[in-house]
């Protein structure tokens, strides 16, 4: 079996074409059963399956996904990185603290403004 990393690149294409953002599907076959995948534009999707289907083949010819064979460990590692952390309540995170910290700045400018230009 083996891995490979498709991604739709319909979100790259030209806007007025026929194709652009368009959610594309692959049919495969997964131990005797038939299996379909919805890809949207700019998502990617692991397969670990014997050979590649022709449902894929046809949009790789089209331009329309990128594939890419990947190996067992780089497969662990983008798995990993796509599980959501878990931050325990009351802690607060660096974006937060940085929206804070421009909220707080921004509005004692905005009030710096108005009281130079009322004078």
């Amino acid at each position: 079996m083996t891995n490979y990393k498709i991604t739709n690149l319909t979100d790259t294409l030209a806007k007025r074409s026929a194709r652009h953002d368009a959610i594309l599907n692959i049919d495969y076959v997964d131990e005797m059963t038939k299996k379909s995948i919805k890809i949207k534009p700019g998502e990617t999707v692991f397969l670990k399956i014997n050979s590649l289907p022709l449902s894929v083949h046809r949009l790789r010819v089209k331009k329309l996904i990128s594939v890419v064979e990947v190996s067992d460990n780089e497969l662990k590692n983008n798995m990993n990185a796509n599980r959501p952390m878990v931050i325990p309540k009351g802690v607060e995170t660096a974006e937060e603290t940085e929206k804070r910290i421009t909220t707080s700045t921004s509005s004692s400018k905005k009030n710096r403004t108005k009281k130079s230009s009322s004078n």
